[in-house]
């Protein structure tokens, strides 16, 4: 591997370790069951008062996933057909993805934070056929979501209750698989290819609203590998995961990096700060997981209730910018060592990643080199590779890059070029040895507490309140979340200018974690002379304005 001629282009050496290898998940798992089979695989040791308590060995794993696999043999769907997970991170959302990788069948997560239109039109373009569901997150109904979206979306024929039933219940579904021979699952999993759809994940990607990212067997199972090596996780470690499953940073990173290394995982529901440090030292979890948002969260329970964290060794992030001095807080008090990583969705995802083992200095302050059989290069407007550590537009190709967008030619090709080149949308700068930072962003995107937030979404929303005359949304600077979300409104004469009024309408309209925090009541905004609008003024008006009010503060 090199960079050539001074220009910001790193490419992989074929030859490098760890090899690409041409594996379904499926073929993951029951390759690592062969090998480590009374081996933890899964534990959730946290959850007594909620009544889950699970300990399961590979093999374990293996048989669970399988019967899950039955079943949707016998529940008719085909190798191909999509079916949505709508949850936490619960035992069964496992269960699921694992069984439908047997199947053949493809996996569509889903945020448990979706509000009806958002479940619809998931659901909707993908072509669901089915939908497994928690009936209810934090006080809010999905099943009675699901059943109502239902009835616009004739292709979904069969809905399943994870949890206390609501309709068809998980374990009633399960039982349907029994009568499904050894022979006829076998059968069906050897038709399943690497190169096969594993999951559509819908993603915001880097503008617009949320599009689908077809993702390979391969390219997930392969990703998953390099990741897991770069961050050390080894046979015998204990990984705990409060990463929401819905995500690649759940699924992939986390759930088949321990699968690939022989690691258990411990994953936690949702992000519940005590519970992830109880699980932590309960199961003397060697790494961690956790986006800065959760780091934060974590030292402020340890700081309540105690806690050592002895046991850690390497914590993951990534995800949004993560602030040095939380890093090094985290170093001096845990003595932990950090991995940095660095990607998109439809990358499978991670790009490039730090290593455990790098100066402290390239360890916390860049997202690292791109991990192996990765190509990466920084651009200028011209696509031609800028000088090693000037900026430009991040791009990567390989086998690792999703297939394209699901049901969308146009899409796939502006963000894929002809020669494979996958856009960032991000700006970065590359060192002589490769090492990344990313500087900024390109498009709009805003990332609050590693997850990503289109503004087009809410502003469509907000237009469409009565008495808004139109939106601009903005990402700005937030210590703890990396960036909030911050809305300017024109509205018409004579409406109430109630910032709270307006959230509460936009709660059944978007997931929460959109609704903006800042709500500004504007009569213009600042435009180009063609009428765009600048976006970039309204952040200065919005920092200069904070920044005057702390200073009355003070």
């Amino acid at each position: 591997m090199a960079i050539r001629d001074g220009r910001s282009h790193w490419i992989p050496d074929p030859a490098e370790a760890p090899p690409l290898r041409d594996l379904t998940v499926a073929a993951l798992l029951d390759e690592s069951a062969g090998r480590w089979p009374d081996a933890e695989a899964i534990v959730y040791s946290a959850y007594d008062d909620l009544g889950i308590r699970e300990r399961w060995t590979f093999q374990e794993l293996r048989q669970r996933a399988r019967a899950v696999a039955r079943a949707f043999i016998a529940d008719g769907f085909d190798a191909g057909e999509r079916v949505g997970v709508w949850a936490t991170n619960r035992p069964e959302w496992l269960l699921t993805q694992l069984g439908a990788a047997y199947a053949g069948v493809v996996l569509v997560p889903m945020n448990p934070l979706y509000r009806s239109f958002e479940v619809e039109d998931v659901l909707g373009r993908a072509g669901a056929s089915g939908c497994f569901a928690e009936p209810e997150d934090r006080g809010s109904d999905l099943w009675a979501i699901l059943e109502r979206v239902s009835a616009n979306l004739p292709q979904l024929r069969r809905r399943v209750a994870f949890g206390e039933p609501a309709g068809v219940g998980f374990g009633d579904w399960l039982s349907g698989g029994d009568g499904v021979a050894e022979a006829a699952l076998q059968r069906r999993t050897a038709r399943v290819r690497p190169q096969d759809t594993s999951q559509i994940q819908f993603t915001s990607g880097t503008t617009g609203f949320p599009k689908g990212a077809e993702l390979r067997n391969a390219g997930i199972v392969n990703n998953a590998r390099m990741f897991a090596q770069r961050a050390q996780f080894h046979e015998g470690g204990r990984h705990c995961n409060p990463m929401p499953y819905f995500h690649c940073g759940g699924c992939v990173m986390s759930t088949l990096g321990a699968i690939a290394t022989g690691s258990a995982q411990l994953p936690t529901l949702t992000f519940d700060a005590a519970r992830v440090a109880r699980t932590v030292d309960m199961e003397s979890a060697t790494s961690l997981s956790a986006v800065p948002t959760m780091l934060i969260g974590v030292e402020e329970a340890i700081t309540r209730s105690g806690g050592s964290l002895e046991s850690l060794e390497v914590i993951v992030t990534g995800g949004s910018p993560v602030p040095v001095d939380v890093e090094r807080r985290w170093m001096e008090q845990f003595g932990v060592r950090f991995t940095i990583t660095y990607g998109l969705t439809e990358a499978s995802p991670v790009i490039t990643q730090s290593d455990p083992d790098d100066p402290v200095e390239l360890q916390i302050a860049t997202c690292g080199r791109p991990l192996p059989h990765v190509e990466v290069d920084i651009v200028d407007a011209a696509h031609e590779p800028v000088p090693v550590g000037e900026q430009g537009e991040l791009r990567t190709r390989g086998t690792m890059v999703m297939k394209g967008y699901w049901g969308d030619a146009g899409a796939t090709s502006r963000t894929i070029d002809p020669g494979g080149w996958l856009r960032s949308g991000d700006l970065a700068r590359m060192d002589a040895e490769g090492y990344v930072s990313i500087t900024g962003r390109a498009k709009e995107m805003i990332i609050r507490g590693g997850e990503n937030i289109s503004p087009a979404e809410i502003e469509d929303a907000l237009r469409r309140l009565p008495g808004v005359i139109d939106a601009s949304v903005v990402g700005v600077p937030d210590e703890r979340y990396g960036e909030q979300v911050a809305a300017f409104v024109r509205i018409r004469e004579g409406v109430d200018r109630n910032a709270e009024a307006m959230r509460r309408q936009l709660a059944g309209q978007v997931a929460r974690y959109k609704i903006p925090r800042y709500l500004l009541f504007v009569s213009e905004f600042p435009v180009t002379p063609s009428g765009k609008v600048q976006k970039f003024k309204l952040r200065e008006q919005f920092v200069a304005a904070m920044s005057q009010e702390a200073r009355h503060v003070r």
